[in-house]
């Protein structure tokens, strides 16, 4: 009892400091998880992640920037979704706090991502711009290249074609610092675009020729997009021949992905009336494609080439299907931008809520504190009070003693006596009778010492705590049928016991009582029927009546109606 003050101390400290919340617990398991699957399975870490959090806006700011920059990494590697830019925001204002420039330079960059897929150029040319500094500093050449790429479309998007060129150019220099080719040669082959755009058309090529120059000559995928964009050039400026040149070597490294690369030959050849080729190469545009759009456009284009050749009513039915695709289209961006709306809505509705009641928590807190010290209060005057009671059990312990002393004084002169009574016996009945009567008295107050000594034994069993915290055990339940005496309550029980009788322990193992029996014995003393010890140890309601047959028949005590611990207290 005396560790119960510093235990509530202790609580007092957790309650005041206070610690995670689940939500928190739950997501830092599920990251660490998912740490070692980033790279080997990012499938299976997006699983854990997104399982793991089903509402960001519960977790701590530091665990929410970590599990935002994680699920980031994987929309780079497997183009999953980027976070909601509410959470994004929280990533980015974290690390401002923490003066962390590295993580929130890459928070901006994604942040900055986030907000452009919304459309909000605004607010994400000032992110991007932000973020790109802060890299700068930090001298993250890889991420600011990154960064300016995405400011360059940002302008593009805008169709400010001189900016957007500058911010690619930008980025080319970045990624060079970098060492990073391929997208140093993207770079500059976006900046050839916005060129092209501009009809600078040599200054376009120049560009294109330095890009060539860096890209892996073993990479298909590289180069089917680099003759792509090569050929896209062309057509900007209508020299349509080189640009079907470059569109088929483009589709001759990479054959299996190349609908978009058909779809712009289709349209040169629809173009030059060259009606048997575009259909052709519109027949492979319906082929899988990662862009969406590129098959709604495909309808419209078909429907001009079958008018083309005189078909009206297939040229009307091409158009119908481009109509009502459009049309598809414009609803699912409807109904998608009303769900994150909803979606949006809700979530801003439970941060308010969240906040509402982390604010109630602290006051409550606060209250909880107050009692706590109040309690250590109480406590501390519960334990002095405990203590007086102790001294007073501890004197009792020393009287009984002194009483166990005196009884066994007792007894060697009544057994001295009873010897003497042996030996006048033969020569003097009347000598004899008196020793009877004096024996008799002496038996008597044997008697009387040995039931003080039982009444003080009692006494002191049943003022101590583990007696107590027995009869509160039986008095409660036990619904999971488990032993409701632990380790350090059975190691109390046999303290209390061995110091009230100190030879038990000696008596029982030279009788072959197994620690199981051994038990049964101790328990007895505090005189609980079997129902009440089976309720106690958790079994069935017949064990204890076996255990104590047998300990009978071990103690030689069976057919007597003499109680076990009346046995064992002697």
């Amino acid at each position: 009892m005396r560790t119960f003050p510093l235990f509530l101390i202790i609580g007092l400290c957790w309650i005041s400091i206070g610690c995670t919340n689940k939500a928190d617990r739950n997501a830092l398991r599920q990251m660490e998880q998912a740490v070692p699957l980033l790279s080997s399975a990012p499938e299976e870490a997006y699983a854990l992640l997104t399982d793991s959090v089903a509402h960001p806006e519960l977790l701590s700011p530091k665990v929410n920037a970590r599990w935002c920059l994680m699920l980031c990494e994987l929309a780079d590697s497997i183009g999953t979704p980027l976070p909601y830019v509410e959470d994004l925001n929280r990533t980015w204002n974290f690390y401002e706090r923490q003066k962390a420039f590295h993580e929130q330079a890459l928070a901006g960059y994604y942040l900055g991502r986030a907000l452009m897929e919304e459309e909000l150029w605004e607010q994400a040319l000032h992110v991007l711009l932000q973020a790109g500094k802060l890299s700068s500093q930090d001298e993250n050449w890889n991420l600011s290249g990154f960064i300016y790429s995405y400011i360059g479309d940002l302008y593009y998007e805008q169709a400010d074609f001189i900016l957007a060129k500058d911010k690619f150019l930008d980025a080319a220099a970045y990624f060079e610092k970098a060492s990073n080719k391929r997208s140093h040669a993207f770079a500059w082959v976006n900046a050839a675009h916005m060129y092209a755009e501009i009809d600078s058309m040599e200054i376009a090529l120049k560009y294109m020729g330095k890009a060539n120059s860096l890209l892996a000559l073993n990479d298909s995928t590289d180069l089917s997009a680099f003759y792509n964009n090569y050929g896209n050039i062309y057509s900007l400026q209508g020299d349509l021949d080189s640009a079907k040149v470059y569109l088929y070597k483009s589709i001759t490294y990479y054959p299996t992905a190349s609908a978009h690369t058909y779809f712009a030959l289709g349209i040169i050849y629809l173009l030059t009336d060259s009606l048997e080729q575009a259909a052709h190469c519109f027949e492979q545009a319906k082929g899988p494609t990662d862009n969406p759009h590129t098959h709604i456009e495909l309808y419209y284009h078909l429907a001009e080439l079958e008018k083309k050749k005189g078909n009206l009513n297939q040229a009307l039915s091409y158009l119908k299907q481009y109509i009502d695709s459009t049309r598809t289209e414009i609803s699912n961006m409807r109904e998608t931008n009303l769900a994150k709306a909803t979606t949006l809505f809700e979530r801003k509705e439970m941060l308010h809520e969240n906040f509402k009641l982390r604010r109630e928590r602290r006051e409550a807190r606060s209250y909880l504190v107050g009692a706590a010290f109040l309690l250590l209060l109480l406590s501390t005057l519960h334990v002095y009070r405990l203590d007086r009671k102790n001294r007073r059990i501890i004197q009792l312990a020393d009287e009984l003693q002194e009483q166990k002393s005196h009884l066994l004084e007792q007894q060697m002169n009544l057994e001295t006596i009873a010897n003497q009574l042996k030996t006048v016996q033969q020569n003097n009945e009347e000598e004899l009778r008196q020793k009877q009567n004096e024996y008799s008295q002496k038996a008597r107050e044997v008697e009387l010492l040995k039931q003080q000594y039982r009444q003080q034994r009692q006494y002191l069993l049943h003022e101590s705590a583990i007696f107590k915290k027995v009869l509160k055990l039986i008095a409660g339940t036990n619904p999971d049928n488990k032993e409701l005496l632990a380790d350090k309550d059975w190691k109390a029980i046999y303290k209390c016991i061995d110091s009230l009788y100190p030879s038990l322990s000696e008596r029982l193992f030279f009788a072959g009582i197994t620690p199981t029996e051994k038990k049964y014995c101790y328990l007895s003393f505090f005189q609980l029927d079997t129902k009440q010890e089976a309720f106690l140890l958790g079994v069935n309601i017949d064990t204890p009546y076996k255990n104590h047959t047998r300990i009978r028949q071990k103690l030689k005590i069976t057919g007597s109606e003499e109680k076990l611990h009346e046995h064992l207290a002697f």
